[in-house]
């Protein structure tokens, strides 16, 4: 099988090339960039997390979270405000403007998808929906599912260079 017909490639170019396209939107529209949107969507769902909550829902580093932050702050997108019950803690919400640019870009962020989607069905969008909650309830994976297909393909030996 050519790496290219791998599923998880596939997978991997399709969402880069919606990603892509987002981006682009973004920047021309928003001056930011869809991670920090992403920053946006969490803080509308859940106002008042701390910044290790958002990294861990919507999947990112701990650099990556608070380069987001410092820049939303910046543009006055969200505004930090101290944790009332733990003074190391900082919990960040929206303002105005942060709530504004989140909804322009829940806009874009829709449309893409329709465009990505134009081609299907109903039927086909509602089949690729279910496969991809499957697919995403297939590949979670624990460290004994890493040790088991450690073992299966390697047997004992561990690679120490």
């Amino acid at each position: 099988m050519q790496f290219k017909q791998l599923p998880a490639y596939r997978v991997r170019r399709v969402a880069e090339s919606i990603l892509d396209m987002a981006e682009e939107l973004f920047a021309r529209h928003l001056a930011i960039r869809v991670l920090d949107w992403r920053v946006l969507a969490k803080l509308a769902d859940a106002p008042g997390s701390i910044p290790t909550e958002i990294g861990r829902d919507i999947l990112l580093t701990p650099v990556q979270t608070g380069r987001s932050l410092l820049k939303l702050r910046d543009l006055n997108l969200v505004v930090a405000v101290p944790d009332p019950n733990d003074g190391r803690a900082t919990r960040y919400t929206l303002t105005k403007p942060g709530r504004a640019v989140y909804d322009a870009g829940m806009k874009i962020v829709l449309e893409v998808q329709a465009f990505a989607l134009r081609d299907l069905s109903a039927v086909e969008a509602v089949a690729l929906d279910g496969l991809l909650d499957r697919l995403i309830a297939s590949t979670a994976y624990s460290s004994a599912d890493i040790d088991r297909l450690s073992h299966a393909l390697f047997g004992n030996k561990r690679n120490t260079a």
